[in-house]
């Protein structure tokens, strides 16, 4: 097979690359660049596989752990905006009425809707216990 539609495919990969940031297309990208210098070098069809598949694994079983080790090695640290909120402090921004579900805290200059195991008024402060769906579930102070 012609070296420069090996290139063309592996270009293709590493650009579909940019999309999945999974390192897969990187795998068989690496695999075909092998197998376009076989080509290059005038290596027949079956070397040129042989290389594309010995390329491809040796970089799914090597180089891909490890890149995704280092990219994604501070992700499990990394909290979402609502995960963060628990444990704060917080002050009751509109009484809380559990009966009712009413009421609303403010967290971090940020609106929440509350709730708590009895009512609370307007400027309590309180600590965020949990999370359920949008509504925090505070405990006073």
């Amino acid at each position: 097979m012609n070296a420069y539609l090996y290139l063309l495919i592996a270009l293709g990969c590493f650009v579909g690359e940019l999309f999945t940031m999974e390192f897969s297309l990187t795998c068989v990208g690496l695999g075909l660049l092998g197998a376009a210098v076989t080509s290059w070098i005038g290596g027949a069809l079956g070397l040129q596989i042989a290389v594309f598949i010995v390329v491809a694994l040796a970089s799914w079983l090597g180089v891909r752990p490890l890149a995704l080790k280092h990219l994604y090695a501070k992700t499990k640290e990394m909290k979402t905006p609502a995960e963060d909120v628990i444990g704060k402090q917080a002050v009751v921004e509109v009484d809380i009425d559990p009966l009712q579900d009413a009421g609303r805290v403010l967290v971090n200059g940020e609106s929440w809707k509350a709730t708590a195991a009895k009512p609370l008024a307007k400027g309590t402060p309180c600590t965020v216990e949990k999370l359920n769906g949008v509504t925090l579930f505070v405990k006073e102070k």
